[in-house]
């Protein structure tokens, strides 16, 4: 009895012994994991800052592309040329804004697409995607616009809003309309044929229909080969990829903050109004105003990765050129550096520069076509 009561407590110290270990090695694998929490933006933490662009901005160009029409064009940039979507079709320019060539043509015949239609560049490939929205096929073109294939998507719904190319994906953003949809879809990704991957579904808590305007949910950015996707009814941020998706921040409660609830009455202009967002090598960066824009500015709210802190100015003052105003709707990485990029009226580029007390802001009115295209403003961001 003795020895069996021995070789007993021997063996369950053993197994002891065993369990501590594996708890231990548990332990320590998951302190070697990435820190990947959620981070909470509350405005009561803002620093409140009246940004110059000679804060973020080290140089500022002007590019004022070729003569033929492009006005309200949608611009995607490649490293060594951009594309200009517009109601004749689509154009491609050099980075200096020099004509280069035609892409497919607006039609129905082959190879041709309707006037519905986003853009996507695949780099790697050197292939120019073009998604047709009302019929959800995805037609493929060489960069001298020669057409090379054409493929039905598998999409959970028709008429996504945004179309981009990242790592061998094709991602596919939805304009949200809870009026309209009880479960709207957010995104969905697809390889490069058109075989569905994944798609997502807002499951957050939704106003009353009709208690409330439409505020969908079409802002949305890219940094390196990720998307970041806003639901303006959560306030929560995704960060998405081909690695999956990761809820990484969310807008604290503050009296501008959408939440999940019923509105009441006119509750809904005291809402935040996200114009887009835009995740950069130093900053996240969203702008947004009021719901009732007669009584607020568009604002500028960074979260410096480097600091942790939040800081929001209401507009940009242009010490550089002297623009009246910076609406920045676009950002991309060119020659290794990082560009924010607004279009602009030729008219009123040059009424704020033929009045400026700086001679060498008024010769640069000198190269601007009045009766040209609406001019691009691109705005390199600052090394730290």
């Amino acid at each position: 009895m003795i020895k069996r009561l021995e070789i007993s407590v021997e063996w369950r110290m053993g197994f002891m012994k065993k369990i501590v270990y594996i708890i231990y090695l548990f332990l320590c694998s998951c302190y070697s994991q990435p820190d990947t929490y959620l981070k909470v933006w509350n405005y009561d933490d803002f620093i409140k800052r009246n940004v110059k662009m000679s804060d973020i901005a080290d140089e500022i160009t002007i590019i004022q592309p070729d003569s033929i029409d492009y006005k309200g064009a949608r611009i995607v940039h490649a490293s060594s040329f951009f594309l200009a979507g517009t109601e004749q079709g689509i154009l491609r320019y050099d980075k200096e804004g020099h004509f280069m060539n035609r892409i497919g043509a607006i039609g129905q015949g082959p190879g041709e697409y309707s006037r519905f239609y986003q853009m996507a560049i695949n780099e790697t490939e050197r292939i120019i995607y073009v998604y047709r929205m009302n019929t959800s096929e995805l037609l493929s073109f060489s960069y001298e616009g020669t057409f090379l294939n054409k493929h039905s998507l598998q999409l959970p719904k028709e008429w996504a809003w945004k179309f981009y190319y990242l790592k061998d994906r094709l991602c596919f953003y939805y304009n949200v309309d809870v009026d309209n949809e009880s479960l709207p879809y957010m995104y969905a990704l697809t390889d490069t044929i058109g075989n569905l991957l994944y798609s997502k579904l807002d499951n957050s808590l939704h106003f009353a229909p009709g208690n409330y305007p439409a505020f969908s949910s079409n802002h949305v950015g890219l940094f390196g080969n990720t998307m970041l996707v806003w639901n303006q009814y959560s306030d929560t941020i995704y960060r998405v990829s081909e690695k999956g998706e990761e809820t990484f921040a969310v807008w604290g409660k503050w009296d501008k903050r959408l939440t999940p609830a019923k509105v009441e009455k006119d509750e809904h202009y005291q809402c935040m109004i996200i114009y887009t967002i835009f995740e950069t090598v130093n900053y996240y960066i969203c702008i947004w105003r009021p719901y009732d824009i007669m009584k607020g500015r568009w604002n500028y709210c960074f979260y410096d990765k480097a600091s942790g802190k939040l800081f929001n100015s209401e507009g940009i003052t242009d010490d550089l050129w002297g623009l009246p105003s910076v609406f920045p709707y676009n950002y991309y990485v060119m020659d290794g550096r990082e560009y924010l990029e607004c279009g602009y009226p030729t008219y009123k580029l040059l009424d704020a520069w033929l009045i400026s007390d700086d001679p060498k802001i008024r010769k640069q009115a000198e190269s601007i076509d009045e009766e040209g295209n609406n001019v691009l403003i691109r705005i390199r961001l600052k090394k730290k």
